[in-house]
């Protein structure tokens, strides 16, 4: 089970992002920088609303799953209403896509806790660690390396 107590961490970490909402950059495009610091302030906040979610055990993935499911949904979603500049564009629209896959295996984390089903945990935790990896490139290679520390620690 250490994998799953380890992609816990990785969960209460990522969970935490969703907290802040930026808006967008009012009528001047965002520079990258401007950008990877709305993105990066998003994470941080998140971060801090996950920090309340123990996801250490089985038991306290299944109940504390769905809630760090929506903390991920929450936090692509307000990435996703920032416009990023031309050229992140493509990373911005993958870093939102993983981490709604993300969330979306989380989701079925939770089930497979509440079913207690180890061969299916194991198995979605090979795909969220991955999903992770792919997310933390994307978040580096827009500049939020506050959240692709995130994704990494």
């Amino acid at each position: 089970m250490n994998g799953t107590l380890a992609t816990s961490g990785v969960l209460a970490a990522a969970a935490a992002l969703a907290a802040a909402g930026c808006g967008g950059g009012g009528n001047k495009p965002l520079t990258k920088a401007e950008y990877a610091d709305k993105v990066d302030n998003l994470c941080a906040a998140a971060q801090a609303k996950g920090k309340s979610l123990d996801l250490s055990s089985l038991s306290k993935i299944a109940r504390s799953g769905t809630e760090a499911k929506g903390i991920l949904n929450e936090l692509a979603n307000k990435v996703d209403n920032l416009e990023p500049p031309d050229e992140v564009t493509d990373s911005a629209k993958s870093f939102v896509d993983g981490l709604k896959k993300e969330a979306n295996e989380i989701g079925e984390l939770s089930k497979a806790a509440k079913n207690a089903d180890v061969a299916k945990i194991q198995e979605i935790e090979g795909k969220l660690q991955s999903q992770i990896a792919a997310t933390s490139e994307d978040a580096r290679f827009i500049g939020a390396t506050g959240c692709a520390r995130l994704f990494t620690s």
